[in-house]
């Protein structure tokens, strides 16, 4: 009889030890990615103006105005009639880690509307030495022009991107939950 209960015990450890294992660590930029997307998909509004406050958010983080972005998606989001939460979490595509690429790509589109579309020429430069530095502070005007030509230009194009993806994310959220929903209401 106790050759019988300490097998049982056995075997519950045995079951344990296999429910505790270690999971496999997700990545912190995958977790954060996952927190981040479900913080928007639980925003109790209609889903078009959440993907609307977030296309916002996007528009105005794609510009170079450092403390002021979010403080503009929040009036483009009164204005426009977006959630406020999302249009700020929108902003958060431009931080201290991704400043310098976005902006270097921001001015590079810039630099390829002003002169293949609108064939205004820029001064561009391409050896950096001495001079530069003079040169870099003659040509400002023409440096800030070409960032924000860019700048608005790749912040429509991902604005519009964002706002269909958000979109599509919500439906697919609802759909999801609305199927959970009616299998609890069949098994009751």
């Amino acid at each position: 009889m106790l050759k019988n209960k300490s097998k049982s015990i056995h075997n519950l450890s045995e079951k344990k030890d296999i429910s505790l294992k270690k999971k496999p660590k997700k990545s912190f930029i995958k977790r954060y990615y996952q927190y981040f997307i479900l913080r928007i998909l639980r925003v109790k509004e209609k889903p078009k103006a959440i993907a609307r406050g977030f296309a916002i958010g996007v528009f105005t983080g794609s510009f170079p105005f450092f403390g002021l972005q979010m403080i503009v998606a929040l009036l483009l989001a009164i204005i426009l009639r977006a959630n406020k939460a999302t249009a700020m979490m929108g902003t958060w595509i431009s931080n201290p880690f991704t400043y310098v690429p976005i902006f270097l790509f921001n001015y590079q589109i810039g630099l390829f509307i002003l002169e293949n579309i609108f064939q205004i020429s820029i001064n561009n430069l391409d050896e950096f030495n001495s001079e530069s530095w003079q040169n870099l502070a003659d040509s400002g005007a023409e440096i800030t022009v070409t960032l924000l030509t860019g700048s608005f230009f790749v912040g429509l194009t991902l604005s519009i991107l964002a706002y269909y993806l958000i979109l599509i994310l919500i439906k697919k959220q609802n759909k999801t939950l609305h199927k959970k929903y009616w299998k609890k209401k069949d098994k009751c």
